[in-house]
């Protein structure tokens, strides 16, 4: 009797224990989905609040843009389009696309010309790590200064690239240098390929950027219309104008000063006022 009675206690004992096992089985399944749940409402909510700020920059970035331009709602649509390609074809977002477009609608350039040159422009920007929407502002700026159109924008970049590749400076640095001598170079109808050149060898001799472009104007102006600089020149048998008033080219210019003052003494240098960047810099 009490065998029996002991063996049906067991029994229930151990019933009792497997509903508490199997309720707390339920339990954890329960709670480990909730808990999924919540993790999975969570990262949806921050990839749905990441995709609507992405998506709200680029809108912001886009009208910014598209008013600066004047665009018309089919030429908004272009350059969208244009700045969401970019986005995907390169490692540029979309919204950085737009606000260089929005730097090339400042410049001036309409919705054809600014969609033409915003690959270029942003090559050039992963080619040289620089930020696109810098880039974009100091490209449309030093060509502005040089008085350069945007069909000369290839040409223009290359020369840029071929600087930061092989001397020592950078592209944008090369461009904030063209936006202070730009001017001087237009008037005087400077060679870009000799500009590029002689800001060069300025910047392997330590003096780049703006620094580089007030010394290359500095010199530009004086020797094509200083009156000292001028008859300097002239007594070392020198002129930067051929017999038609055209700009010989600074490399011309250069070359001829440092054949006429290879034999000069220290004295004899002393006396004679060339800017020090002509003396100093380019000619050494």
């Amino acid at each position: 009797m009490v065998g029996g009675k002991v063996q049906a206690s067991f029994g229930n004992s151990i019933k009792n224990a497997e509903q508490g096992i199997d309720s707390l089985n339920n339990m954890a399944h329960t709670a480990a989905a909730a808990i999924t749940s919540a993790f999975a409402a969570v990262k949806v909510g921050q990839f749905v609040g990441n995709a609507v700020s992405k998506y709200s920059s680029f809108e912001q970035a886009m009208a910014t843009t598209a008013a600066t331009a004047n665009a018309s709602q089919v030429e908004y649509e272009r350059l969208e389009q244009a700045a969401l390609a970019m986005g995907k074809a390169t490692t540029k977002t979309a919204t950085a696309a737009s606000e260089a477009l929005g730097y090339m609608a400042l410049a001036g350039w309409n919705v054809d010309q600014s969609i033409s040159a915003l690959e270029p422009v942003l090559r050039l920007s992963e080619a040289t790590q620089m930020d696109l929407a810098r880039c974009s502002d100091l490209t449309t700026d030093s060509m502005s200064a040089l008085g350069l159109s945007v069909d000369e924008l290839g040409e223009y970049l290359d020369i840029c690239t071929a600087a930061n590749n092989n001397a020592n400076t950078t592209a944008g640095a090369l461009m904030e240098a063209f936006i202070g001598c730009g001017g001087a170079a237009k008037t005087v109808g400077a060679d870009m390929i000799d500009m590029a050149t002689a800001l060069g060898v300025l910047a392997n001799n330590g003096t780049k950027g703006t620094e580089a472009g007030t010394a290359l104007n500095s010199m530009l102006v004086r020797m094509s219309s200083k009156d000292v600089a001028i008859n300097a020149m002239k007594e070392l048998g020198v002129s930067v104008f051929d017999t038609s008033g055209e700009f010989i080219g600074l490399n011309n210019v250069l070359v001829q000063l440092s054949d006429a003052m290879s034999n000069l003494t220290t004295e004899q240098l002393s006396l004679i006022h060339i800017s020090e960047p002509t003396r100093l810099q380019l000619i050494s």
